[in-house]
């Protein structure tokens, strides 16, 4: 019998042990490894899809494996194209309190491929929406980006320890990026600015902190030679060809007393 078949089977047998409101046992375990060696041996994310999505049906909505399972049906989908799909595993997934920080950051990274930046150069002025950028996962509830023909105002909100981004996805197919531009205004608060860029294997490499004050407007010009590593052990100088993420940070909370609503202008992103 094939994985998949033998992880469906063992999902069905869910249906008796777990209505009566008892977590699952051994089988749920079981039918989660078939969809794993499903995925990772036999490259057949549907097949996994489907065992995700029987034991999902038979499982208490209080088991505490659930999240986890939405998570791992989540990135099948993904990997199967099937975005508008994995985003509603990670929209269920993000009420868990086992998994709901991850749901919540997965959430934003399928957001961002959907608008990924897929040709160099870009020149994005914001007249008609968001162009490839969304709000970061931890951005306060109130967070907003509205674009408009002054630009793309980005509502955040300055909490004690904690600070808050806006990100683009870059497809590989795209090209690689040599520099970043950005014209910015802070209309509101005064406020800390990072950029960061971070490449295909994850490593990230920043430009040095920007002040920004109330009405003061800015431009930035930054070659990607010029940003410094992150993490020490990895290549001191970024590749242009492995950017993958490019981030606006604010670091507010960091730098300053200020606290509260803040509105950021950026009239203008660039990636040449």
């Amino acid at each position: 019998m094939s994985r998949a078949l033998r992880g469906a089977a063992l999902a069905v047998l869910l249906a008796g042990g777990t209505r009566s409101g008892q977590a699952a046992g051994p089988e749920v375990w079981a039918a989660l490894q078939d969809a794993r060696l499903a995925e990772a041996a036999d490259r057949d994310a549907s097949a996994a899809i489907a065992i995700y999505e029987t034991v999902l049906h038979h499982l208490p909505a209080e088991d505490p494996l659930r999240g986890e399972l939405l998570l791992h049906l989540a990135r099948a989908r993904f990997d199967e194209g099937d975005l508008a799909g994995a985003r509603a595993a990670l929209v269920e997934a993000g009420s868990d309190p086992l998994v709901g920080a991850r749901a919540r950051s997965w959430r934003v990274q399928v957001d961002a491929w959907e608008r990924r930046v897929q040709r160099l150069p870009l020149e994005e002025s914001f007249q008609h929406g968001s162009g490839p950028l969304v709000l970061g996962w931890s951005a306060a509830a109130d967070a907003a980006l509205q674009g408009g023909t002054e630009g793309l105002t980005w509502t955040t909100v300055v909490r004690e320890g904690r600070d808050d981004y806006v990100l683009a996805v870059v497809d590989e197919a795209a090209g690689p990026v040599r520099s970043l531009g950005l014209r910015l205004q802070a209309l509101d608060l005064a406020c800390h600015l990072r950029l960061i860029v971070e490449d295909d294997a994850g490593r990230r490499y920043t430009a040095p902190i920007v002040p920004l004050g109330p009405g003061q407007a800015l431009e930035l010009d930054v070659p990607i030679a010029d940003l410094l590593p992150v993490q020490a052990g990895g290549p001191q100088v970024l590749d242009p060809g492995r950017v993958r993420v490019v981030m606006l940070q604010d670091v507010t909370a960091f730098h300053s007393a200020e606290r509260g609503r803040a509105r950021i202008q950026i009239q203008a992103l660039a990636l040449r």
